[in-house]
């Protein structure tokens, strides 16, 4: 695997972790947006900027099932803050980041259950919860040519409560020129943040982006309990089949990468659809049939994922070619998707789903086998899964 590059990793994690919330797409852009807005304000060093820059675009990281749509339970607030410092600190940023996310609901006059207020707060994290704060009630408001006293009136009521009076000053500065909210609601929002972000001197090599596979293998999972450890469980699974075929070592990373995140787009599916115990309707089927292609589209928003991405998004192709999303045929299905594919199944049939309890071995080998039979599966694949199973 080549170099990583920095910026384009954050964009496509941090539209996962907004997608993984249920906020709309490129939350954690706006509010990495409103928040280089203020740190340039404030003339803050690049280094800062660095920092708050990445710690804004990742700073919901710690945000699981249980407290995706609430920021408004004391703990789980706290937790979420807590789990997503504790992730940050085990990746390859400065440790700033990973402090300015630990604090990023702290209230300025030490309300609440943060065990700090005022300077002892970090400047960061006070602008990251600001810039947050700022973009819910903006998109709550609406367009941004209403009359904007309401939003003055309510970040004034919050100054010296919640927010920081000199941090507010600057926004207030900020807002003032009609660009900041042209620039804040354009549908090329990702374009005006690439062109006004502080350059990430940081290299993701592969070993550091597995371990970011890891984390968000686990987001993935924590989203519904009905796929608890689903994604390590495909990945142990294809990692034993690629052994077995002898796959080379930087093949057999490639494809743990491709199986942790094969379904990162299921971050997108409602848990009310995935943790449904009754029939799905033709609606909610196609809902669910969408996820590996926003595996994909997450995934292609960094260069160099080029094979990973396909690896982790074609695991519901089919050899016949009507497998989903794209109809894929097997003279374009590798091994390595197919080792993932026969994976997936295997590991889904041996969970418990909200619908029916795990299945036996055997009969969980005779539903594969009926797929290879009807030309799904590979036969290859399949006559080495009870060999490495053993």
């Amino acid at each position: 695997m080549s170099i990583i590059n920095a910026n384009e990793l954050l964009e496509g994690l941090s539209l996962a972790l907004d997608v993984a919330e249920n906020k709309t797409f490129e939350h954690a852009q706006r509010t990495a947006f409103i928040a280089l807005k203020i740190a340039k304000e404030l003339k803050l060093s690049e280094e800062e900027l660095q920092d708050i820059f990445v710690a804004s675009l990742l700073h919901d990281i710690g945000m699981t099932t249980s407290i995706a749509d609430s920021h408004q339970d004391v703990s789980l607030v706290v937790a979420h803050c807590q789990v997503g410092a504790q992730m940050i600190a085990s990746l390859p940023f400065p440790k700033k980041v990973s402090e300015y996310i630990r604090w990023h609901h702290a209230n300025w006059d030490g309300s609440g259950p943060f065990e700090c207020e005022g300077a002892s707060i970090p400047v960061g994290s006070q602008i990251i919860f600001l810039a947050d704060q700022l973009d819910v009630v903006f998109q709550e408001f609406g367009s941004i040519y209403n009359d904007r006293s309401e939003i003055r009136n309510k970040l004034n009521k919050r100054s010296g409560v919640h927010f920081n009076p000199q941090l507010v000053a600057a926004f207030f500065a900020v807002q003032s020129n009609e660009i900041f909210w042209l620039e804040y609601s354009s549908p090329y929002l990702s374009e005006i943040l690439r062109a006004i972000r502080p350059t990430i001197n940081l290299e993701i090599d592969s070993k550091y982006f597995e371990q970011i596979a890891k984390i968000f293998a686990k987001i993935i999972d924590n989203k519904s309990p009905f796929t608890y450890e689903h994604s390590q469980g495909v990945t142990s699974v294809a990692i034993r089949l690629g052994e077995h075929f002898k796959l080379d070592k930087e093949t057999l990373q490639k494809l743990k990468i491709s199986a942790l995140l094969h379904d990162l787009g299921k971050l997108t599916i409602p848990n009310s659809i995935l943790d449904k115990p009754g029939k799905l309707t033709l609606i909610e089927y196609q809902r669910i049939k969408s996820h590996p292609y926003y595996t994909k589209l997450i995934l292609s928003r960094i260069k160099g994922l080029e094979t990973i991405r396909d690896w982790a998004g074609n695991h519901h192709e089919t050899l016949d070619g009507k497998g989903y999303p794209e109809g894929i045929r097997e003279e374009r299905l590798c091994l390595p998707e197919r080792i993932i594919a026969v994976s997936d199944i295997y590991q889904a049939l041996t969970e418990e789903r909200p619908y029916r309890k795990p299945l036996p071995e055997s009969q969980v080998m005779n539903i594969i086998q009926g797929m290879v039979k009807e030309h799904k599966l590979s036969s290859e694949v399949f006559a080495n899964l009870s060999i490495v199973l053993k």
